[in-house]
């Protein structure tokens, strides 16, 4: 409920924060005539926090669909500490910041 909030997909969460940033212009959506523009981002997500929220959320007023990668444990377990979160647990955590 809290990352939906922080990405602008809840109404009551935080006195209805709303994803308005495109009328500011602060990131406009490239657009080429009528062009479908998918935006990809991927990462970790092992721990969802504010940073992460605020990338997708930013990620998300480029284009008109986000497409967002996870990064496996195996990835995680060759380059960082071991994740906290299961590749299921954050698979299901990032699937719901629809």
């Amino acid at each position: 409920m809290v990352t939906a909030a922080l990405l602008g997909l809840s109404t009551s969460y935080f006195g209805g924060m709303t994803n308005s940033w495109s009328h500011l212009e602060i990131f406009p959506k490239k657009r080429s005539g009528k062009r479908h523009v998918r935006v990809y981002m991927d990462g970790c997500f092992d721990l969802m926090h504010y940073g992460h929220a605020n990338a997708l959320r930013q990620a998300k007023v480029l284009g008109d669909e986000l497409v967002v990668g996870l990064v496996s444990d195996e990835e995680i377990l060759a380059n960082k500490s071991p994740p906290v979160l299961s590749m299921e647990e954050r698979m299901t955590l990032v699937s719901g910041l629809k």
